[in-house]
């Protein structure tokens, strides 16, 4: 249940986005305005794609915002077209199999989806109204979260930022539960899905300090013991290349194995151990370090790996050594609701199209054995709160920690938990499927915020809370 970063994604928001033009080869009749659905797992995302003759590419991802991405085309001829996509990293190469239609496929940092493009509007759902347009990007204020709430569709949406040296801001709109009547507050909690990896990784760095673990110990020496069908190729394979996701290990279990494990457990160390074998048993997606594959199952094994060496489980773990050094009281494990009434409640859209929420006694989350990669909740002044102590290097740590966490061990562009853009912003982004959430600090700029819905509609809802993240950023800064 746990996605990883969109398809396509409104982070030019953020000023991340970088235009780009080359000469291409001319072809009469590929330049202009093509459209199509891209199928990503459940998301469905409708995309325009503005061709020019001179080498020009735009890309609008009507679903996500439609914010404009500046590209390249690197060739325009009718049997071969590729286009670059620079601000998230994508790439289409297709061929023009009539004057109308170009069959191709999209890529992005993985195996690429198939993708046809059609003339003008003939390649868009007939029927379907596009979503709201976004408001333009200002400083936060209710009414303007208000609005990026309307805009995505989402039951509710809550930010919160923080300038070093100043005040948490904090903003919520919109309704706890979809049907019901209780506002969504600033102190309410939200998912946070895979936002948690960032602070597992920071678990493994107290750990590492206080002489527990160590950043170059492998798999093999710490659970081989415990996986004896562990594949070899993972044996060598360390704390650094799990954090990373340079591993090789697959992206999740396969479904029916992840079915086995409970939704919620107080004690979830042997399922975790059980999750660990299961998963280096699994053929590896390549060669460690220089494969990156976004895997939760890395994430389970990193928590196996901290509950054999404390003895204790990774939710006690990280309560003791992270939540409560920096007074993150709010932090908690598993659906908010779960905690009691007055939180707000997950939704999502039902094979019927319909939005619902899912109540704390059905499976509102993930099974608790994925803790490590994605179960945490907190609200978003103590999401900001231990931004800042990632923003500012507290004493939490040393300098050379935290150096550790923020640098690509491998290079690319993934850190331990935190992804790391060229201009100096490190993020992520989290979501379970009923919730979406996302958070980023800048080091250089001194400032730190988040943002969260309680809608798992990513295609729907990301935009509205990066913008939300980007406008929050405006008014600490202002």
């Amino acid at each position: 249940m746990i996605t990883r970063r969109p398809v396509t994604t409104t982070l030019a928001a953020l000023g991340l986005a970088t235009a780009a033009r080359a000469a291409a080869a001319q072809a009469p009749g590929v330049a202009g305005s093509w459209t199509g659905v891209l199928s990503a797992g459940p998301a469905k995302l409708r995309l325009r794609l503005v061709l020019g003759a001179d080498g020009t590419a735009t890309l609008y991802s009507l679903d996500q915002g439609g914010a404009a991405m500046a590209g390249k085309a690197n060739a325009l001829a009718p049997e071969k077209i590729e286009v670059e996509i620079a601000a998230v990293g994508g790439r289409f190469a297709g061929k023009l199999v009539s004057a109308d239609r170009i069959d191709g496929t999209w890529s992005q940092g993985g195996a690429g989806l198939p993708l046809t493009l059609k003339r003008g509007d003939a390649g868009l759902p007939k029927g379907e109204p596009l979503p709201a347009a976004l408001p333009a990007p200002a400083p936060l204020t209710p009414e303007l979260l208000e609005s990026l709430r309307r805009a995505s569709g989402s039951p509710a949406l809550g930010a919160a930022a923080q300038r070093r040296g100043g005040q948490t801001l904090a903003w919520a709109a919109g309704l706890r539960r979809l049907g019901g009547a209780d506002p969504v507050g600033p102190a309410d909690k939200w998912h946070l899905g895979s936002i948690t990896k960032s602070m597992t990784a920071t678990l493994v760095g107290r750990l590492v300090e206080a002489g527990q673990l160590k950043w170059d110990d492998t798999v093999g020496a710490l659970l081989g013991d415990k996986a004896p069908d562990m594949r070899p190729e993972y044996r060598a394979a360390t704390l650094r290349h799990l954090a990373s996701h340079r591993s090789g290990l697959p992206g999740d279990l396969p479904d029916g194995q992840l079915a086995r494990f409970p939704r919620e457990s107080a004690d979830p160390r042997e399922d975790r151990l059980a999750y660990a074998r299961m998963a280096l048993a699994l053929p590896p997606k390549g060669p460690a370090g220089t494969t990156y594959e976004y895997a939760n199952n890395g994430y389970v094994v990193l928590g196996a790996i901290i509950e054999r060496r404390l003895d204790k489980t990774w939710e006690a773990a990280i309560r003791e050594r992270l939540f409560e050094p920096l007074k993150l009281g709010s932090a908690g494990f598993g659906a908010p609701d779960r905690e009691g009434p007055g939180q707000p409640s997950g939704h999502t859209a039902a094979a019927d199209g319909v939005l619902r929420a899912f109540p704390a006694s059905g499976p509102s989350d993930n099974p608790a054995v994925l803790g490590p990669a994605g179960r945490v909740h907190m609200t978003l002044q103590d999401l900001v709160l231990y931004l800042a102590a990632h923003r500012d290097q507290s004493p939490l740590l040393t300098p050379d920690t935290w150096r550790t966490l923020h640098t690509p061990p491998f290079g690319g562009d993934y850190a331990m938990g935190w992804m790391v853009q060229p201009n100096g912003v490190l993020w992520h982004n989290g979501s379970n499927t009923l919730w979406y959430a996302m958070a980023a600090f800048h080091p250089g700029q001194g400032v730190a915020s988040a943002a969260a819905a309680n809608d798992g509609r990513m295609a729907s809802v990301a935009p509205a809370v990066e913008l939300a993240v980007h406008d929050a950023i405006l008014s600490a800064k202002a």
